[in-house]
């Protein structure tokens, strides 16, 4: 199955300026983005994202590409020339806009799916006197380019105690596309439903890549439990017997 394409979405204030004040006054920027994941189909070479400044004051952003990939619950973000990107540093005045062009170089080494970063760095403005403290904040968007051939993903879960004592399921995505967990509970034997909180800074599991969530209390009962989980096919449901 080929990489299904991720529906453009807006996120308002996903890049904030903020201010903190000593003296003087506060200027303050929030940016639109869209889309805030991007997918390529094999063989399209170029996109573009639509940057809006809603704030009330000119922002100075940088933007730079990274291979993306994963170990642990960790993301690995190493700098890429794979991607081009123009413009690589801009202003948007209040209230204006700033298209953002992206070129994919040549395609992914070999036929798999290929997996990007772009980070959005807020650059702050220079102050004066001292009067003023910038806080730069940042956006990451994923950029997912689908595989030659069909490339479904697979998940496999299970559920073990770590040395704590907890209760920590882990997904291992042993398909050739990347998936997302987005929402993960656990039914246990005594009927009590629990969320499981991931450990990783996001949904994403990569091909190949394993990552895990803590379910919520020590207390949790033995015995087999039933996990719910939302990935990008829906919503499904298996029994699960933890380790010891």
């Amino acid at each position: 199955m080929e990489a299904t394409p991720i529906r453009p979405k807006r996120l308002l204030a996903a890049l904030i300026c903020a201010a903190s004040l000593i003296n003087g006054t506060a200027g303050a920027a929030a940016l639109e983005i869209s889309p805030v994941a991007i997918s390529l189909a094999r063989g399209q070479g170029a996109t573009t994202i639509e940057i809006r400044n809603r704030g009330d004051a000119p922002t100075a952003i940088q933007v730079r590409a990274f291979a993306w990939s994963q170990a642990g619950d960790e993301d690995i973000l190493t700098p890429t020339t794979q991607i081009i990107l123009s413009p690589p540093i801009f202003t948007i005045p209040a209230g204006g806009s700033q298209t953002l062009r992206l070129l994919l170089r040549g395609g992914t080494a070999g036929a798999g799916e290929g997996s990007y970063r772009l980070l959005l760095d807020e650059v702050p403005a220079a102050t004066s006197g001292g009067q003023q403290i910038t806080i730069a904040l940042r956006a990451s968007l994923p950029v997912i380019v689908a595989s030659a051939v069909s490339a479904p993903s697979a998940l496999e879960w299970r559920a073990d105690r770590d040395r704590l004592g907890d209760l920590v399921l882990s997904a291992t995505n042993a398909g050739q596309a990347y998936d997302a967990a987005r929402a993960v509970t656990v039914t246990l034997a005594d009927g009590t439903r629990r969320n499981a909180v991931p450990r990783g800074a996001n949904p994403y599991i990569l091909p190949g890549a394993r990552r895990h969530w803590v379910v919520e209390g020590h207390d949790a009962a033995e015995g087999m439990l039933r996990l719910s989980a939302t990935t990008r096919d829906g919503k499904s449901e298996q029994v699960l017997a933890p380790s010891p």
